[in-house]
């Protein structure tokens, strides 16, 4: 477990957001300190490319022009399947392109060349997609704590190559799976839709991938 690197405190510019992972802290329950973080949080759950995160991750010194150092701690660190890891800063837009962000971030960048860590920066424009995010919101819940039988799973896969209606394939399945889970498989990938493209409902076209 990797613990913050610095305490994690409510404030009058704050609003600490417990978050319950899958991914970060062996699957318990992380703190960070906003909505949008908690709402990025969601982002990295989904991603299929990221293995493990952490908030807060470690403490940097990173010097000015005039050779001071400023104390600099990221939002997230995020660890890739890969082996790739980057360091990212959760941040509203506005706040993000102040004079005071753009030299930090800049200064933390050129700090990080030559480690093969990159940065990111990540605003509300890319956490709040829709429908992207509020498919995310949906499901979280059937990630956390899937209805998951694999055999039954296989065994409706094989029997249902086509694509269609959720409705149509909730009314084809019949007592095999219950809605419960039905979404289970959605939320972990065995049964996908374009989650950018439209809001799940049971008009949505789904189709089975299983190998």
């Amino acid at each position: 477990m990797n613990s913050p690197a610095r305490k994690i405190q409510k404030s009058a510019v704050k609003n600490i957001v417990r978050f319950p992972s899958i991914k970060a802290n062996d699957g318990k329950t992380i703190l960070v300190e906003s909505i949008l973080e908690s709402k990025y949080c969601l982002h990295l759950e989904f991603d299929a490319e990221v293995e493990t995160y952490f908030p807060q991750p470690r403490k940097f010194e990173v010097s000015d022009n005039d050779g001071e150092c400023n104390i600099y701690t990221p939002d997230f660190e995020v660890i890739y399947t890969s082996g790739v890891r980057k360091y990212v800063e959760v941040k509203p837009s506005e706040n993000a392109q102040t004079e005071h962000y753009q030299f930090l971030f800049s200064r933390f960048s050129n700090f990080l060349q030559g480690t093969n860590t990159d940065f990111l920066i990540v605003s509300e424009i890319e956490i709040y997609q829709q429908p992207l995010l509020s498919n995310y919101e949906k499901l979280y819940q059937y990630k956390k704590r899937p209805l998951l039988k694999m055999k039954n799973l296989q065994q409706c896969a094989e029997d249902i190559n086509d694509s269609m209606p959720l409705a149509q394939l909730v009314h084809r399945l019949g007592d095999r799976a219950h809605l419960r889970e039905i979404y289970s498989w959605i939320a972990l990938g065995y049964l996908r839709f374009d989650m950018r493209s439209e809001p799940l409902s049971m008009t949505t076209e789904v189709k089975f991938d299983v190998c």
